[in-house]
C-alpha cells in the first residue's frame, strides 16, 4: 500500500481515506546503545564522539519480530521512527556511521514485512545531549566555540549528568534528585538558544561567524550547520532506497527558534499567541532561569543574581520566582579561547558580544546590554524555517528513487513556544507536506498528575473546572491545530504526535494504571472527536521501572519489559504482556474508509465503538471500509452486538485481531 495525500486526507491506492494510528519508536533512541542513563559520557566528551554507537536503537534486530508483532496487535500500522543527527554523524563533519545506517535499513525492512509504514523523525530535544537533551553531534557545539565541560558552572545548560556541579553547597547536594520534566528549560539557556539561532539565522544575526566547509571555502555557520544536517538525513534516505513502507520524513522534532524574535534580551522569551483567545506565553520557568542577557553574561564568567522557579503557585498565580540565587561561574567560561583543535570554528568567546549585542563597560568592568532588541521584529516561520524546509525537501526528494512519494512532515515549534504565527506554506513552496504540529496535555505532563475535574487552558491560562470543560478545551485545541493544515498549508492533512497521557514512573511497581488509563483514553477521545491521525509517545523496548525511558528521568513508554507477568505464549493475551494501560490505546477504529467519515470513536467505559460515514460511490466489494477490532476486547466466542445500517459485513479473523469488512454491492 502506498500512502498519498488527496483533498486534505491520507489515502491509499484505492482512494480510501486512511486513519493512521501508531507510536513513536523508541524512547531510548535518543542516547547511544553502548552506554546507560547513569554513565559519564558528558565528562569524557571527546572520546564519546568516536565511541558512541546507536546500533540496536530502538531494539536489536533479533527482537524485532516480537516488537513489531506487538505493535500490529495494538492496531499500530504506522510508526514515527526516531533517529538523531548524532547517531548518523557523531564522529565528525561528513563522517557517517555506516554500521548504524545498515542496521536501520535492516530494522525498517523488518517493519515492512509486518505491513508497518514508517515516517522518519530526525529527533532532537534542546539541541543535543550536551545541552540537556539529544539530537545534534558534539562537534556542532565545538564549531560554535563552546566548552561543554563548563556549562553547569555557567548555567549555559542543565544536564542530568552534571546537575549539582553548580553554584553552592546546597545545589551540589541536589545532584541525585534531578527534577522530572525540567529539561525543557534548556530551550531558554545560552547554549541551546545560541545553537538554534545560529542554525536558523546565523547569516542574519552572526554574519561575522565564518567557518571552513568541506572544500576549504569560508561559509557562514548557518550554512555549515544546515548543510551537514541535510546531508546526514540524505545519507539515511539513500540507505533506505527502495523500501516502499517509507512514507516520509520530518523536518526536525520540536525545533526552537532560539533568540529569534525575542523582544527584549533583558526580560524573558515572550511568545506569540496563535489563537485569538490566547494570552500568549513566556518560557517555561523551572529551576534557575536567567534572562537571555544574563545567560550571555554567565557564559563569559560574570556573576548574576538569577530567579529560581518551581512549577507551583508562585509561578502560575503570582508570576514570581521562589528564590533569588547568586550564580557565580567563578572564572569559568562556557566558551573556548585560543588556537586549538586546528583553529576550527569560533575561539574568541561569546558570539553575541562579538556581534555587538553587549560589551564590558571599560569604566566599571561590568556587562552592559547595548542592543536589547537585536533579535526582535522578524518572522521565524516565514524568514527562516520555510526557506530551510524548502531546501531540505528539495535535497531529499532529489535522491529519493522510490516509486512512492516522499511526504514532508512539517514540524514547527509547539504552539505554546512559538515566537511568530504559523507561516503560510503554499503547495508551490512545499508539495506533499503534512501538518505534524505537536500537542500536549501540558498540565498533566508537568504536574505528573491527571485530574478529570480540574485543568488549565494553556492558551488563556484560565482554570477549567469539570471534565466536560476539559474535554471541550482539549478538543478545541486539537481542532485549531487541524485548522492550521487547512488554512495555512492549502488543505494539507494533519498528523498529531503527542505525549501518551500521564507519566508512569510513580506507579511503575504496580499492576494498576488507573490514572494513566483515564488520561490516555481522554486524549484519544479528543483525537477521535476531530478524526485525527496520530502517533503517541512512546514505545521503549528497554524501559525499566528504575530508569524509565533512559533519558532525563522520563517514563512515558506504553511498554515496560519489567512489567511483564510472564504469560505463556499460548495465552491469548501474551502479546499484550508488558503493555501499560493497554485498554486505552488498543481500541477499535476504522483504518481504511471508503467514503467520508463522520464518526470514528470508541467509548472505553461502555465497550462501544461507532463508525458513521457517507458513501461517496466507492464502497464496493473490492474497495471496502475496514475496521480494526483487537482481541484484547473480544474473541470469536464473545457475544458482540453488531449493527450495520447498510451494506454487507464480513469478519476476517487474524491471530490478534479481527477486521470488519463493510462493502456495498
Amino acid at each position: 500500500m502506498v500512502i498519498r495525500i488527496k483533498d486534505g486526507e491520507f489515502v491509499d491506492d484505492h482512494g480510501r481515506i486512511l486513519n493512521l494510528r501508531g507510536v513513536n519508536v523508541g524512547g531510548s533512541s535518543k542516547i547511544p546503545s553502548n552506554g546507560t542513563a547513569s554513565n559519564d559520557w558528558l565528562l569524557d566528551a571527546k572520546s564519546s564522539k568516536f565511541t558512541a554507537s546507536f546500533v540496536n536503537r530502538p531494539f536489536p534486530l533479533s527482537e524485532a519480530d516480537l516488537h513489531f508483532t506487538r505493535l500490529r496487535a495494538c492496531g499500530f500500522t504506522f510508526i514515527r521512527f526516531i533517529v538523531t543527527w548524532e547517531a548518523i554523524e557523531h564522529a565528525g563533519p561528513g563522517i557517517f556511521d555506516t554500521d548504524y545506517l545498515h542496521y536501520i535499513r535492516q530494522i525498517l525492512e523488518k517493519a515492512n514485512e509486518f505491513g508497518i509504514h514508517v515516517y522518519i523523525d530526525p529527533h532532537q530535544d534542546v539541541w543535543s545531549r550536551w545541552t540537556g537533551g539529544d539530537g545534534a553531534p558534539l562537534w556542532t557545539l565545538e564549531i560554535a566555540g563552546f566548552d561543554v565541560s563548563n556549562f553547569a558552572y555557567c548555567d549555559a545548560a542543565l544536564c542530568q549528568h552534571t546537575y549539582g556541579q553548580g553554584h553552592s553547597s546546597a545545589e551540589r547536594e541536589k545532584g541525585k534528585t534531578f527534577p522530572k520534566m525540567i529539561w525543557p528549560t534548556n530551550y531558554f539557556k545560552l547554549a541551546c538558544a545560541t545553537m538554534f539561532t545560529l542554525f536558523w539565522a546565523g547569516e542574519r544575526f552572526a554574519p561575522q561567524f565564518m567557518v571552513e566547509d568541506d572544500t576549504c571555502k569560508k561559509v557562514n555557520i548557518q550554512r555549515f550547520l544546515q548543510t551537514h544536517y541535510i546531508n546526514a538525513m540524505a545519507e539515511l534516505l539513500k540507505c533506505l532506497a527502495g523500501l516502499d513502507n517509507i512514507v516520509g520524513i520530518g523536518t526536525m522534532n520540536e525545533p526552537s527558534s532560539g533568540y529569534i524574535n525575542v523582544a527584549d534580551l533583558s526580560s524573558g522569551f515572550a511568545h506569540y499567541a496563535e489563537s485569538p483567545s490566547s494570552s500568549g506565553a513566556i518560557e517555561l520557568k523551572y529551576g534557575l532561569q536567567p534572562t537571555p542577557f544574563q545567560g550571555m553574561c554567565l557564559g563569559e564568567g560574570h556573576k548574576q543574581t538569577v530567579g529560581e522557579w518551581s512549577n507551583g503557585m508562585m509561578q502560575h498565580l503570582l508570576g514570581k520566582p521562589d528564590h533569588w540565587v547568586a550564580v557565580d561561574p567563578k572564572g569559568k567560561s562556557a566558551w573556548k579561547y585560543g588556537q586549538d583543535e586546528g583553529n576550527v570554528g569560533n575561539r574568541s568567546g561569546c558570539i553575541w558580544k562579538q556581534a555587538g549585542v553587549w560589551r564590558i563597560k571599560p569604566e566599571t568592568s561590568e556587562p552592559e546590554l547595548l542592543l536589547p532588541k537585536y533579535f526582535a521584529s522578524v518572522n521565524f516561520g516565514e524568514e527562516f524555517y520555510l526557506p530551510f524546509a524548502k531546501d531540505y525537501a528539495k535535497a531529499l526528494r532529489g535522491l529519493w528513487d522510490s516509486k512512492t512519494p516522499l511526504l514532508i512532515f512539517v514540524e514547527l515549534p509547539p504552539l505554546e513556544f512559538s515566537t511568530t504565527p504559523f507561516p503560510q506554506i503554499p503547495t508551490s513552496s512545499l508539495t506533499n507536506a503534512v501538518n505534524a504540529t505537536h500537542w500536549y496535555d501540558g498540565v498533566t505532563l508537568f504536574t505528573q498528575s491527571w485530574k478529570s475535574y480540574f485543568s488549565v487552558d494553556v492558551r488563556t491560562h484560565r482554570p477549567l473546572f469539570g471534565y466536560k470543560n476539559i474535554f471541550r478545551s482539549h478538543t478545541r485545541q486539537l481542532a485549531d491545530i487541524k485548522r492550521l493544515g487547512i488554512d495555512r498549508m492549502e488543505n494539507s492533512p494533519t498528523l498529531i504526535a503527542y505525549q501518551a497521557g500521564r507519566p508512569n514512573s510513580d506507579i511503575a511497581s504496580r499492576d494498576s494504571f488507573g490514572p494513566q488509563l483515564a488520561a490516555l483514553d481522554h486524549t484519544l477521545r479528543c483525537l477521535e472527536e476531530n478524526l485525527l491521525s496520530f502517533t503517541l509517545w512512546c514505545y521503549t523496548s528497554d524501559n525499566t521501572n528504575d530508569e524509565g525511558d533512559l533519558w532525563n528521568k522520563e517514563d512515558l513508554s506504553i511498554y515496560c519489559n519489567e512489567q511483564k507477568r510472564g504469560l505463556d505464549r499460548s495465552d491469548p493475551h501474551f502479546i499484550y504482556d508488558g503493555l501499560r494501560a493497554a485498554r486505552a490505546f488498543v481500541r477499535p477504529y476504522a483504518r481504511c474508509i471508503a467514503g467520508k467519515p463522520l464518526e470514528n470513536k470508541f467509548d472505553m467505559r461502555k465497550s462501544v465503538f461507532v463508525y458513521r460515514g457517507i458513501d461517496v460511490g466507492m464502497t464496493k466489494l473490492d474497495v471496502p471500509t475496514e475496521i480494526f477490532v483487537p482481541k484484547l476486547w473480544c474473541s470469536i466466542e464473545t457475544e458482540m452486538n453488531i449493527s450495520v445500517s447498510g451494506g454487507r459485513l464480513e469478519i476476517e479473523e487474524h491471530e490478534h485481531w479481527f477486521i470488519f469488512v463493510i462493502a456495498i454491492g
